[in-house]
């Protein structure tokens, strides 16, 4: 069984309704919109603007055996998916051409050893060898007979509970409708079968606190609320705001300050007792440099950003080895995520709790025959061979970009 050929397809698909990723309206240009160039905040306003696509974006690799066996993956891209595309084309495809796909590690070290020496640890680079990851993964899976999760040693429960991911926080002048719409929302979500809810915070101490309290009092007790600030605050802002949530019940604390700032995570992490987690993070040799500073509680990796299954794999595994919790990433992207997704929830001992996108998603479960799926709150990995969410190519790629 020999790879013969290795496509990647840059997508930008076209979001089902007129509003926006509930990231952009969080932390991209729409909350940056009126804020003074000129601010004693830290960090400065300019720090907290982060770039979102107005298109549901990501890269979608294809990877075809001499044997007739096509395994899919996915890389994550939420914007200029194009660029991680060329990586897979120009940097990776020669590694993969003639070899065997079921040499899942081989092939993870070769790809990532080709730019060690030019620091490309992160980013980019590591996001396009998860993409071909998956791929691998699905190959070897299909070789087999066998889904992933028993490739990856078998299923330590048959599911896992996930959280809806989509309410932003609003800043404290909202309106009270706009606050009264978001508990309604919360109130579906809770009706429709989800135990809790993650918010984008980081819209002010003040404001998220008010949005919060306002869908506690909502949802009541046992509905839990995780909060997310995208790494928005300084120390002092996230210890306050941590402390208030702790009294909130909220569920974990999730990028509370820059990534960058180790020693800050772990004075937080350290003295809160609400769970600290990361979403960032791209490798194990970040997450051993977080658990030695005791800076995490909660890892959080997205498999389409962090190296594919494999690493997912082993910082998952890692964490363990700490008696740290693991919990899938997965925002935004297409079925090929939420499967991969759900197959390393599934299977790793210390998964507790994995993210699920609740938008309304042109690229999700309807290009699929056997989604990954969710039931009264819990996601299901598939049962067919690799990734084994029989994936429509054609309805896909129908979003390729031009």
């Amino acid at each position: 069984m020999k790879i013969v050929k290795v496509e990647a397809f840059p997508i930008q698909a076209e979001p089902i309704d007129s509003r926006s990723y509930w990231g952009s309206r969080a932390w991209g240009a729409e909350r940056a919109a009126g804020q003074a160039e000129l601010s004693t905040e830290y960090p400065v306003p300019l720090r907290r603007k982060f770039v979102y696509s107005r298109t549901i974006d990501t890269v979608i690799v294809r990877i075809e055996t001499d044997s007739g066996h096509v395994g899919w993956g996915e890389a994550k891209a939420p914007v200029a998916p194009q660029a991680t595309a060329k990586i897979v084309d120009l940097l990776l495809k020669d590694i993969l051409i003639g070899a065997d796909p079921r040499d899942v590690l081989v092939l993870w070290e070769r790809m990532y050893a080709g730019m060690r020496v030019r620091g490309h640890r992160a980013g980019f680079y590591i996001e396009a060898i998860a993409g071909v990851d998956i791929a691998l993964w699905d190959l070897a899976g299909q070789a087999a007979g066998a889904p992933i999760s028993t490739l990856l040693g078998g299923k330590m429960r048959e599911s896992v509970r996930v959280y809806a991911s989509g309410i932003p926080s609003l800043p404290l002048e909202a309106p009270d409708e706009a606050i009264a719409e978001l508990v309604e929302e919360a109130r579906s979500l809770r009706a429709a079968g989800y135990t809790g809810v993650k918010m984008a915070i980081g819209r002010g101490v003040r404001g998220d606190l008010r949005a919060i309290r306002a869908i506690r009092d909502g949802v009541g007790d046992d509905f839990t609320i995780y909060a997310d600030a995208a790494g928005v605050y300084s120390r002092a802002d996230a210890m306050r705001l941590g402390e208030a949530m702790e009294e909130l019940g909220v569920g974990f604390f999730e990028m509370p300050i820059p990534p960058e700032d180790v020693e800050g995570y772990a004075a937080l992490a350290q003295r809160l007792s609400i769970p600290i987690a990361l979403d960032s993070i791209m490798s194990r040799h970040e997450t051993v440099e977080l658990i030695r500073n005791r800076a995490i509680d909660i890892v959080q990796p997205d498999v389409c950003r962090a190296g594919g299954i494999t690493e997912c794999r082993r910082i998952a595994e890692l964490a363990d080895c700490f008696g740290l919790a693991f919990q899938p990433h997965v925002s935004i992207g297409s079925a090929v995520h939420v499967a991969a997704s759900a197959h390393l929830a599934v299977a790793m001992p210390n998964s507790i709790v994995c993210e699920y996108w609740i938008g309304k998603n042109p690229i999700g479960a309807g290009i699929a025959a056997t989604p990954a799926e969710v039931k009264n709150g819990y996601l299901f990995a598939p049962s067919g061979a690799g990734l084994g969410i029989g994936l429509n190519a054609e309805q896909l790629l129908r979003h390729a970009a031009k």
